[in-house]
């Protein structure tokens, strides 16, 4: 397949193309690769994968998982084939055009990872496309998790990152399907702001309380925190 000549965005041991892409690559997936605990993990999922870099994230951290992904958008859907494809890990790696609700396994994942479309009744973009991934009415909380549960293994982790104030609504529609939080991690773009996003991995049965995490991306502004860099340093170029 040609690709078009736009300019890919470059990390470490792959390219992202993003021409037909409805969200371009963005620090939430960044963030949300490098922190969720994949290293053990063999069969992975990612919903919603845009370009594919969540994906090409856990190919790079994990070895060996093979890795599927469902993208809804076909120019999305295009430029993850694309990055795929021309991956070192192509060999295990497949993506699926399609709805995540009416996906179907003969083996079940070990593994989900999403950066869902989590808007609800938000001002939406002129560009539809663009509305759709952004925003939850084809994909709700509640959908999500109650398809997460009939994909997932019996010890499966889910990992998001959502908006902080979208927190209680995740939470709760967890605890609705029997999944409890295992990891929470608050992100603030700033030190004198409150979090703007929160990262969470949920997994069936009670495991106790939740390990509490924050993360700092800035410590003043274009000033790189220590974690930050240390949690992104194996994809990003700059540092």
């Amino acid at each position: 397949m040609q690709h078009p000549t736009s300019k890919p965005f470059r990390f470490r041991q792959f390219e992202i193309e993003q021409a037909h892409s409805a969200m371009r690559v963005g620090t939430d997936a960044v963030l949300l690769g490098a922190w969720a605990d994949v290293g053990s993990a063999k069969r992975i999922l990612d919903v919603g994968t845009g370009t594919g870099v969540i994906a090409l994230i856990c190919a790079q951290r994990n070895t060996f998982a093979v890795i599927d992904a469902v993208e809804i958008d076909p120019g999305s859907s295009e430029d993850a084939r694309y990055n795929f494809s021309h991956s070192p890990w192509s060999e295990r790696l497949k993506l699926h055009e399609g709805n995540f609700l009416k996906i179907t396994v003969e083996v079940k994942f070990d593994f989900i990872i999403s950066n869902p479309p989590y808007f609800s009744q938000s001002l939406r973009a002129t560009n539809p496309v663009r509305s759709t991934a952004r925003h939850d009415d084809t994909l709700p909380a509640e959908l999500f998790m109650h398809q997460a549960a009939t994909l997932l293994t019996k010890d499966g982790i889910i990992a998001l990152i959502i908006p902080r104030q979208q927190l209680k609504r995740w939470l709760d529609r967890g605890l609705d399907c029997g999944f409890f939080p295992r990891r929470i991690c608050h992100v603030f773009t700033l030190a004198h702001k409150d979090s703007t996003r929160v990262m969470l991995e949920f997994i069936q049965g009670y495991p106790g309380e939740p390990v509490m995490e924050s993360l700092l991306i800035e410590k003043s502004p274009g000033e790189f925190s220590e974690s930050y860099k240390l949690l992104t340093h194996e994809f990003y170029t700059k540092w």
